[in-house]
């Protein structure tokens, strides 16, 4: 796994999916949390769609305090189009990522990095916040 942090874009798949956002828009979002949508998800794909979600929040007025600079630019050219549709679907996407069907949950278990899951939990509350 090419990460160096546990936050959603402290690793290589989430920051190379950073460039399908710039060339497009609220539907790259939505592909990236729709991506785990069944079966067993891979560690890339759940890098992507945490980070999707993270967008999300960000949307929905809800923002990691740590947000990428492209990554709140976009927010505040684009966050719009995403829709307290979209905040549910996030949460979602994230609730399966941090499941027992995740091979990013197994890689965060193996390294004893209980702050992922806390970053995940953080997440899905900013989430719900949108929905209320």
């Amino acid at each position: 796994m090419g990460a160096w942090g546990f936050q959603a874009f402290e690793n290589d798949d989430a920051l190379d999916w950073l460039e399908e956002l710039e060339a497009g828009g609220a539907e790259v979002v939505r592909q990236g949390l729709t991506a785990v949508a069944d079966g067993y998800i891979e560690a890339p794909d759940g890098s992507v769609a945490v980070a999707a979600a993270e967008i999300t929040a960000a949307a929905q007025g809800n923002p990691h305090g740590d947000l990428p600079e492209e990554v709140a630019t976009w927010v505040t050219a684009h966050g719009s189009a995403l829709t307290a549709e979209d905040a549910q679907l996030a949460l979602e996407a994230v609730e399966r990522v941090a499941g027992d069907k995740s091979e990013l949950a197994e890689l965060w278990d193996e390294a004893d990095e209980p702050e992922w899951k806390e970053s995940l939990d953080n997440l899905s509350e900013r989430l719900r916040e949108a929905l209320t």
